[in-house]
């Protein structure tokens, strides 16, 4: 933990010193609003295979620090937990006009019945299409233990106007009877009008052990940002 704490203060250093060079303020409210014909989050179920209405709303302090919420419908099996909010909270650190740091918080409350509320704290590197990511779960599909997932993503731009976009995780939920497993995520999506749309297959290595949700699921999504 002594670790954890040090690292932040030193990537808070370096973003301190990064807006005395770049300080100019970007005061301002962003969002966006999605809806996917099905719920997958890091290859795991979160809507049963239903549709999902999910949006997002930042308040930008300046160019490094936000803070936000984040919503969307879920549904489990034999769970009164019917809808996710997130309280979001992230600290950018640019290194260069392509490559920067973000270390992410959100508080994530379900309701009604709270079974799955917990936090996930989240260092993610991007280097242009390329990024690196690491998020650790306090409370993991409802089981009361962590899990912690490393990730790799790249997009490449295909076509005329199409992005296909591919990540690939590892997950190490502290559970006796689950092994670490991974997650993969491919989709291609375009931008018509305002819209984004996106087709995307999403899947795990032990989708035999996780009563359906870590299935081969094909997801169509629309998104707007405002």
């Amino acid at each position: 933990m002594r670790r954890y704490i040090g690292f932040i203060i030193i990537l808070f250093g370096l973003c301190g010193a990064h807006a005395a060079e770049n300080s100019s303020p970007t005061f301002k409210m962003t969002g966006d609003v999605s809806l996917l014909s099905h719920y997958v989050e890091n290859g795991l179920s979160q809507s049963d295979k239903s549709p999902a209405l999910q949006g997002s709303f930042w308040f930008n302090f300046g160019p490094q620090f936000r803070l936000g919420l984040w919503g969307s419908n879920t549904n489990f099996h034999n769970s009164d937990d019917h809808f996710n909010l997130r309280i979001n909270a992230d600290v950018k650190i640019n290194f260069s006009p392509t490559t920067n740091a973000i270390i992410a918080y959100s508080e994530s409350q379900y309701f009604k019945a709270g079974d799955r509320n917990g936090n996930i704290v989240g260092l993610h590197l991007n280097f242009g299409d390329f990024k690196v990511l690491y998020d650790h779960m306090s409370n993991w599909e409802g089981t009361k233990h962590a899990s912690s997932r490393y990730a790799f993503g790249l997009l490449s731009h295909v076509f005329n106007g199409w992005e296909w976009n591919n990540e690939a995780g590892y997950n190490t939920p502290d559970v006796t009877t689950l092994d670490p497993y991974f997650d993969l995520k491919t989709g291609l999506g375009t931008k018509w009008g305002v819209i984004f749309f996106e087709g995307s297959v999403t899947g795990t290595s032990a989708s035999s052990n996780l009563n359906g949700a870590g299935d081969v699921f094909f997801i169509l999504s629309a998104k707007t940002e405002f």
